[in-house]
Protein backbone atom coordinates (compact mmCIF):
# COMPACT_ATOMS: atom_id res chain seq x y z
CA UNK A 1 0.00 0.00 0.00
CA UNK A 2 1.35 3.44 -0.85
CA UNK A 3 1.91 5.98 1.93
CA UNK A 4 -0.83 8.25 0.58
CA UNK A 5 -3.30 5.36 0.50
CA UNK A 6 -2.37 4.20 4.01
CA UNK A 7 -2.80 7.75 5.26
CA UNK A 8 -6.26 8.07 3.68
CA UNK A 9 -7.47 4.65 4.86
CA UNK A 10 -6.23 5.23 8.43
CA UNK A 11 -7.91 8.64 8.63
CA UNK A 12 -11.13 7.33 7.07
CA UNK A 13 -11.29 4.43 9.54
CA UNK A 14 -10.86 6.80 12.49
CA UNK A 15 -13.49 9.25 11.22
CA UNK A 16 -16.00 6.45 10.62
CA UNK A 17 -16.02 5.85 14.38
CA UNK A 18 -17.73 9.23 14.86
CA UNK A 19 -21.46 8.38 14.72
CA UNK A 20 -22.49 11.95 13.82
CA UNK A 21 -20.75 11.76 10.45
CA UNK A 22 -22.98 10.35 7.76
CA UNK A 23 -20.37 10.27 5.01
CA UNK A 24 -16.57 10.04 5.13
CA UNK A 25 -14.82 10.06 1.76
CA UNK A 26 -11.86 11.32 -0.25
CA UNK A 27 -12.31 14.93 -1.33
CA UNK A 28 -13.52 15.08 -4.94
CA UNK A 29 -15.45 18.38 -4.77
CA UNK A 30 -18.63 16.46 -3.88
CA UNK A 31 -20.22 19.37 -2.04
CA UNK A 32 -19.32 22.13 -4.47
CA UNK A 33 -22.07 24.31 -5.95
CA UNK A 34 -23.89 24.33 -2.59
CA UNK A 35 -25.10 20.74 -2.86
CA UNK A 36 -25.16 18.47 0.16
CA UNK A 37 -26.39 15.12 -1.17
CA UNK A 38 -29.30 14.04 1.09
CA UNK A 39 -27.21 14.13 4.24
CA UNK A 40 -26.79 16.51 7.14
CA UNK A 41 -23.10 15.94 7.96
CA UNK A 42 -20.08 14.87 5.95
CA UNK A 43 -16.29 14.83 6.25
CA UNK A 44 -14.05 14.80 3.20
CA UNK A 45 -10.34 14.02 3.39
CA UNK A 46 -8.02 16.13 1.23
CA UNK A 47 -4.37 15.13 1.09
CA UNK A 48 -2.52 18.20 -0.12
CA UNK A 49 0.81 18.55 -1.91
CA UNK A 50 3.61 16.36 -0.58
CA UNK A 51 7.09 17.88 -0.45
CA UNK A 52 9.40 14.89 -1.01
CA UNK A 53 13.09 14.71 -0.16
CA UNK A 54 15.43 11.96 -1.34
CA UNK A 55 17.25 9.93 1.26
CA UNK A 56 19.83 7.16 0.96
CA UNK A 57 19.05 3.73 -0.51
CA UNK A 58 16.09 4.92 -2.64
CA UNK A 59 14.11 6.05 0.39
CA UNK A 60 12.08 9.23 0.43
CA UNK A 61 10.43 11.23 3.17
CA UNK A 62 7.83 13.88 2.65
CA UNK A 63 5.98 16.48 4.63
CA UNK A 64 2.26 16.66 3.96
CA UNK A 65 -0.71 18.63 5.21
CA UNK A 66 -4.10 16.94 5.36
CA UNK A 67 -7.39 18.83 5.43
CA UNK A 68 -10.61 17.42 6.81
CA UNK A 69 -13.42 19.38 5.19
CA UNK A 70 -16.43 19.09 7.47
CA UNK A 71 -19.83 20.04 6.05
CA UNK A 72 -23.14 20.31 7.83
CA UNK A 73 -26.47 21.95 7.23
CA UNK A 74 -26.87 25.03 9.40
CA UNK A 75 -29.15 24.32 12.34
CA UNK A 76 -29.65 20.74 11.22
CA UNK A 77 -30.54 19.47 14.68
CA UNK A 78 -33.40 21.92 15.14
CA UNK A 79 -34.63 22.75 11.64
CA UNK A 80 -34.24 19.46 9.82
CA UNK A 81 -34.74 16.79 12.42
CA UNK A 82 -37.64 18.60 14.15
CA UNK A 83 -35.87 18.28 17.49
CA UNK A 84 -34.50 20.80 19.89
CA UNK A 85 -30.74 21.10 20.06
CA UNK A 86 -29.67 21.52 23.69
CA UNK A 87 -26.40 23.02 22.44
CA UNK A 88 -28.08 26.04 20.83
CA UNK A 89 -27.33 24.87 17.30
CA UNK A 90 -23.63 24.42 18.00
CA UNK A 91 -23.43 20.65 17.72
CA UNK A 92 -21.05 21.03 14.79
CA UNK A 93 -18.44 22.43 17.19
CA UNK A 94 -18.61 19.17 19.16
CA UNK A 95 -18.10 17.22 15.93
CA UNK A 96 -15.07 19.36 15.03
CA UNK A 97 -13.61 18.59 18.46
CA UNK A 98 -14.36 14.87 17.94
CA UNK A 99 -12.51 14.95 14.61
CA UNK A 100 -9.48 16.60 16.24
CA UNK A 101 -9.46 14.06 19.09
CA UNK A 102 -9.73 11.05 16.78
CA UNK A 103 -6.91 12.16 14.47
CA UNK A 104 -4.43 13.84 16.81
CA UNK A 105 -1.41 11.51 17.20
CA UNK A 106 -2.76 8.93 14.72
CA UNK A 107 0.19 7.13 13.10
CA UNK A 108 0.80 4.30 10.69
CA UNK A 109 3.57 2.17 9.26
CA UNK A 110 4.48 4.74 6.60
CA UNK A 111 3.57 7.98 8.37
CA UNK A 112 4.40 9.59 11.70
CA UNK A 113 1.89 11.01 14.16
CA UNK A 114 -0.64 13.51 12.84
CA UNK A 115 -0.55 16.91 14.53
CA UNK A 116 -3.41 19.40 14.46
CA UNK A 117 -2.16 22.68 13.00
CA UNK A 118 -5.34 24.69 12.43
CA UNK A 119 -9.10 24.72 12.17
CA UNK A 120 -11.10 27.32 10.36
CA UNK A 121 -14.72 28.21 9.71
CA UNK A 122 -15.49 28.85 6.07
CA UNK A 123 -18.38 30.85 4.69
CA UNK A 124 -21.94 29.61 4.95
CA UNK A 125 -23.42 28.91 1.54
CA UNK A 126 -26.76 30.20 0.31
CA UNK A 127 -28.30 26.76 0.78
CA UNK A 128 -27.44 26.73 4.50
CA UNK A 129 -24.36 24.51 4.28
CA UNK A 130 -21.72 25.34 6.87
CA UNK A 131 -18.16 24.26 6.13
CA UNK A 132 -15.08 23.94 8.28
CA UNK A 133 -11.47 22.93 7.59
CA UNK A 134 -9.49 21.01 10.21
CA UNK A 135 -5.82 20.71 9.16
CA UNK A 136 -3.12 18.29 10.26
CA UNK A 137 0.49 17.72 9.26
CA UNK A 138 2.74 14.67 9.26
CA UNK A 139 5.83 13.09 7.71
CA UNK A 140 5.40 10.16 5.34
CA UNK A 141 7.96 7.67 4.06
CA UNK A 142 8.35 5.44 1.04
CA UNK A 143 10.93 3.31 -0.72
CA UNK A 144 11.27 3.67 -4.45
CA UNK A 145 12.24 0.95 -6.90
CA UNK A 146 15.79 -0.18 -6.41
CA UNK A 147 18.05 1.63 -8.83
CA UNK A 148 20.38 -1.37 -8.89
CA UNK A 149 18.07 -4.41 -8.74
CA UNK A 150 20.59 -6.99 -9.92
CA UNK A 151 23.56 -7.92 -7.83
CA UNK A 152 26.66 -8.66 -9.79
CA UNK A 153 29.44 -10.90 -8.74
CA UNK A 154 32.86 -9.39 -8.94
CA UNK A 155 35.92 -11.47 -9.43
CA UNK A 156 39.34 -10.13 -8.81
CA UNK A 157 42.16 -11.50 -10.88
CA UNK A 158 45.74 -11.06 -9.87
Amino acid sequence: MTPRKELFVSIRNQLKTIPSLEIVDLYRAQFENNKLPNIFTGALIRINKIDWECMTEQNQEGQVNIDILFYCKDGWMDQHQKTTDPNFGLTEIDIIDDIAEKLQFLKGEQFKELHLISDETLEQSESGIMSYVISFKTMIYRKLNNQYPHKRKLTITT
